[in-house]
């Protein structure tokens, strides 16, 4: 009679190594081990413990996981001082760079390391600076003053801010504008006015998640206006976030206290992903970072930092346990 592997043609084979490109659900035998492998397990997206920043704060950021910068902000604890504070991270620590021109709390940022921009905070703050890895200069005025905008949407010379708070009278705004690199001009409003809104994106494909008063409403901009989509799964302001409209990763917030939660958007669908190890808010994002490969900095109450790895496929050693 036919043996099974004759009829199915299948074969395991029998190599010294593991193969260098092996194709999802290939088996083999590695005879220096002596393990029966296979490639293509599943595994979910997870964080993992980062350096340790250097000032303990809510913040604003820009970058990746590995080339990140944070700015300004205010102390966790009383007097809750605004900070002219900047840190660079290369993946490993945090190393403190030039000061903001002045100290700020509630600031808004985006772009790159190296090419960065903060704007807004408290209180009413029109001023814009710009980075470029080692000095600070100032840009254009926002035209509407206010703090807590959206984050990480677009880059240095092609930035939005969207939402925030005025104080005077204290509301949160539908405003929505978007910078040249120059100068900043009005766009279409946000159909729901909040602040603390987590972005993604571009300035002619962005979402806008989340925000205070404390909602899930989502909304997407498509360079010209913005329309409602899928709410996200929890409501809370001032999450971090990281990827752009069609593959964002949203995480913390403070819906009545500093929150793990972290989700993914697909451009129509949410879903959940690991938790942090620490609730935070109003830390550092990676604006430049994607879905996959995101970065949490310090923040209200949450004073280390957390790098969070997608769901990828790895090679595992099949045994009968």
């Amino acid at each position: 009679m036919a043996s099974y592997n004759t009829i199915k043609v299948l074969v395991v084979k029998y190599l010294s190594a593991d193969p260098a490109n092996p194709e999802d659900g290939q088996v083999w035998y590695n005879s220096t081990t002596g393990n029966l492998r296979v490639e293509g397990m599943v595994l979910a997206g997870s964080w993992a413990s980062g350096g340790a920043v250097g000032t303990a704060r809510t913040t604003a950021s820009a970058g990746t996981q590995t080339a990140n910068v944070i700015f300004g902000g205010q102390m966790n604890n009383p007097p809750y001082a605004p900070l002219a504070n900047v840190e660079e991270y290369n993946g490993s620590s945090w190393t403190a760079v030039t000061a903001l021109p002045v100290a700020g709390g509630n600031l808004s940022g985006t772009g790159t390391q190296t090419a960065a921009l903060s704007f807004g905070g408290y209180l009413d703050i029109s001023v814009t600076n710009e980075y470029d890895g080692t000095n600070w200069t100032a840009g254009g005025n926002l035209n509407t003053a206010r703090e807590l905008l959206s984050q990480n949407i677009g880059t240095q010379t092609a930035a939005m801010g969207a939402g925030g708070l005025v104080r005077s009278p204290e509301a949160p705004t539908l405003n929505s504008e978007t910078y040249n690199g120059t100068a900043w001009s009005e766009g279409n409003n946000l159909n729901t006015g909040r602040y603390g809104i987590a972005g993604a994106g571009t300035t002619s494909a962005a979402l806008a998640a989340g925000g205070h008063p404390s909602t899930a409403v989502s909304e997407e901009y498509d360079g010209t206006s913005w329309s409602n989509v899928t709410s996200r799964p929890y409501a809370a302001s001032s999450a971090m976030s990281s990827g752009i409209q069609t593959a964002a990763l949203i995480y913390g917030g403070n819906p009545g206290g500093a929150v793990t939660t972290t989700v993914s958007y697909d451009g129509t669908n949410w879903s959940a992903e690991s938790a942090m190890a620490s609730g935070r808010s109003m830390g550092g994002g990676s604006a430049a970072g994607t879905s996959g490969s995101a970065l949490a900095s310090t923040g209200y109450s949450g004073t280390g930092t957390e790098e969070f790895t997608g769901a990828g496929t790895q090679i595992k050693n099949i045994t009968t346990s």
